[in-house]
């Protein structure tokens, strides 16, 4: 099994190649610390499994598991291995190809067990973080089912950046109506400001910006 480890923390990196090695099943292990160097030098010798951050020099780790995704083979299986582990960050990296997502407390033995369940073809999930995601899946639900599908409808173009008037116009709805529906979800959702009202529908998946 051949590995590549990009992050941009250099000791962090040497360290775990060391450690990895020591792995029966891993032949070879590279070190990344740009995602630019790495796609320079993985397009015509990609690895088995990459392993990577979310914080990156450059282009953000989101970035770099688009152009993965588009640009090495749909084989090569990916680790996300990040500080940054929020319910909503795991759940879009999953779905944008990730297949396996870790935080950076996660022990030795763990991260060699979701390398060899990568590899063999099964997704996995940090242990630290499975609880904090099944708790913001029965939240997410609830908040859910509390929207009318009117009021997702207007969530949706609200955040989009649309305005009240365009929103009425492409609804066929009054301004007023509009504005009763938006200070609606406002309430349920437990916000007063427009941008914490993208931030909360974000965090709870009831909005995915496009192309990001």
């Amino acid at each position: 099994m051949n590995i590549v480890l990009l992050d941009e923390h250099l000791l962090l990196t040497e360290a775990l190649q060391i450690l990895l090695l020591r792995m029966p099943e891993v032949a070879e292990v590279r070190i990344y610390n740009d995602g630019k160097d790495l796609l320079a030098n993985t397009i015509s010798n990609p690895p088995d499994v990459l392993i990577m951050d979310l914080m990156l020099n450059g282009m953000t780790g989101l970035e770099m598991l688009d152009v993965c995704r588009t640009t090495l083979p749909k084989e090569m299986k990916i680790i996300i291995l990040s500080t940054i582990s929020d319910a909503q960050t795991v759940r879009y990296t999953i779905r944008k190809g990730a297949n396996s997502f870790l935080s950076k407390s996660t022990p030795l033995d763990e991260l060699q067990d979701a390398i060899r369940q990568v590899f063999a073809g099964r997704q996995y999930i940090g242990k630290s973080i499975r609880d904090n995601l099944a708790n913001s899946v029965f939240t997410d639900e609830q908040i859910i089912l509390h929207l009318s599908p009117r009021e997702k409808e207007v969530l949706q173009k609200v955040c989009s950046g649309r305005t009240i008037k365009e929103i009425a116009y492409e609804l066929k709805l009054s301004a007023h109506t509009v504005q009763y529906y938006h200070r609606s979800v406002m309430h349920k959702l437990k916000v007063k400001r427009t941008t914490d009202l993208i931030v909360q529908a974000m965090k709870h998946g009831l909005y995915v910006p496009d192309g990001k």
